[in-house]
């Protein structure tokens, strides 16, 4: 018997499979709390799923049975706040009987007059959710059977890179690999698997005398048929050893990207379910966080969503992530009227809940480290980046943060091979704009201010909002002789409540340096004392 069915008082209600193996596990536990480690192992055996597919199946449940029949327990998981009349045990094949919920349990009105609209819109939305991905394995071309192996060690190495990304759902690898190099066509595979996006590769080798291997990646919208996304890459066929995990981390950290933007467009907000109303708001704050440039604009729209995730899911670190990360932009940028020291630490407090509920969460190390450096934490700081890339290794920001901290070291040839290493990995990462920034400092520092000045460049036309870039181009036009430029960039910093005076450049960086590499600073500032920045 397959009918995945719940009924009460007189309605019978179609389930999602494993919507329905959830509600069977927690049937069984006769009301007691189930762990959510143990409720991802038994409902989605053989995938590699994050928290957010057990919130998106007891969303499912709660639609049906109403909001208060699965409570959660924060930290622990969930428990049945409803008696059952009986449930049938999950088969092995992973299908179900009827459940019988008690009449005390009746589903909710939404049941009755938007029944048809309500299970429309449920099997328009995949099984995994909407962040859920399939990598097929690598389709090969014209590539000698010594190197054979490729397809599924670059598919493996994608699907484990993607699986570490919080809010993204992956099919595990030996799913995929049945599919060998025959692939259905992605709609049917997405339908199949239950999810919304599908991963379809190639791998080629072109040229004969220095023959190299070119990567194509395409990402389809299951639901719709349609190629969202497609990249290219190109690397030596002598040494694929040397840059397959580049390019893995590169793609990676793209798709994460794409899907969390694409899922965020199309956010559908329920208002009956707390839960999923904050995963969905503090989704759209990450997007503003990461995926656009750093702007007060851009900062205020992540700090009413961060807020509004916090106040409906307190437990949600996802959501206390991006109102660290907000809180710590707005204090450092001078963004707030509140007092930058109280903000500051706020936003480190802040950041040290999103850690201590999601210890896994790589975003959460990344906005630790922020918040730990500007408090002069320096060493706590490196250490949070450090372990963000042992969860993560293709997370080009800690590789960027990483690398100012060796500047401020004193270790400029390092802090160049680390932004060289960011840059690799997230070549069209907002946030490239702070490599570019540290490049600029970095050769300034070393007596190569023509560099630096095109390092700067390169940052303001990534986001011309950012402050940091207009400090390396006045001193690096100033150094060249390039008058008119450093002033028109002083004139430009007097607008930035960081850096509007020599006094404010010093409170926004200082912190950051190695008091033996203070000197680095203050060569800084003279130049730009010289270029015309007023003392306070």
């Amino acid at each position: 018997m397959s009918r995945d069915e719940v009924a009460g008082l007189g309605q019978v209600h179609k389930l999602e499979p494993r919507a329905m193996r959830l509600l069977a596990v927690l049937a069984q536990a006769g009301g007691e709390v189930v762990l959510a480690d143990d409720l991802l192992n038994a409902v989605w055996p053989g995938l590699v799923v994050t928290p957010s597919s057990l919130y998106d199946a007891v969303a499912q449940l709660r639609k049906v049975l109403g909001p208060d029949h699965i409570a959660t327990v924060p930290r622990k998981g969930y428990r049945l706040a409803t008696a059952v009349a009986a449930v049938t045990a999950v088969t092995a094949a992973g299908s179900s009987a009827v459940t019988k919920v008690a009449p005390e349990a009746a589903p909710s009105s939404a049941g009755h007059s938007g029944q048809a609209g309500t299970a429309a819109a449920e099997a328009a939305e995949p099984r995994l959710g909407p962040r859920s991905v399939a990598v097929l394995p690598f389709v090969m071309r014209g590539v000698p059977d010594s190197l054979s192996f490729l397809s599924e060690s670059l598919t493996g190495a994608l699907i484990s890179e993607l699986s570490r990304q919080p809010g993204l759902v992956v099919v595990a690898l030996g799913t995929m690999l049945t599919f060998g190099q025959r692939h259905p066509p992605p709609q049917t595979l997405a339908t199949d698997l239950g999810v919304r996006y599908v991963v379809d590769g190639q791998l080629e080798q072109r040229g004969e005398t220095l023959p190299t291997l070119h990567v194509g990646v395409q990402v389809v919208d299951g639901r719709r048929g349609t190629q969202t996304w497609a990249d290219e890459l190109t690397l030596p066929a002598n040494a694929w050893h040397a840059t397959a995990t580049v390019v893995v981390g590169r793609l990676a950290r793209a798709l994460r990207f794409e899907l969390n933007d694409l899922a965020s467009q199309e956010a559908v907000v329920p208002a009956s379910d707390a839960e999923v109303q904050a995963r969905a708001f503090a989704a759209q704050a990450w997007v503003q966080l990461y995926a656009r440039a750093q702007t007060p604009e851009t900062n205020q729209r992540a700090t009413r969503l961060a807020r509004s995730a916090v106040a409906l899911a307190p437990e949600l670190s996802q959501a206390w992530m991006c109102l660290a990360y907000a809180d710590w932009r707005a204090g450092n940028y001078r963004w707030s009227d509140e007092p930058r020291d109280e903000q500051l630490a706020r936003a480190l407090a802040e950041a040290e809940r999103a850690v201590a509920l999601d210890p896994r969460d790589p975003d959460a190390h990344y906005v630790l480290s922020l918040a730990a450096r500007n408090r002069g934490q320096r060493q706590r700081a490196d250490e949070a980046l450090r372990h963000c890339l042992r969860l993560s290794s293709s997370y080009a920001p800690a590789y960027g943060l990483l690398a100012l901290s060796l500047e401020r070291h004193g270790r400029h040839d390092e802090a160049r091979a680390y932004c060289d290493k960011a840059f690799e990995l997230s070549p069209l990462e907002p946030l490239r704009v702070i490599w570019h920034w540290v490049r600029a400092e970095a050769s300034l520092t070393t007596g190569d201010p023509r560099a630096a000045l095109e390092e700067a460049q390169r940052g303001m036309a990534v986001n011309p909002s950012y402050g940091q870039v207009y400090v390396a181009g006045a001193i690096a036009a100033w150094r060249l002789g390039a008058v008119e430029q450093a002033h028109e960039w002083v004139a430009e910093l007097r607008r930035h409540p960081a850096f509007c005076s020599l006094a404010a450049v010093r409170l926004t960086f200082e912190r950051g340096y190695d008091p033996a590499c203070l000197g680095q600073l203050e060569r800084l500032l003279d130049t730009l004392r010289e270029a015309g920045l007023p003392a306070q």
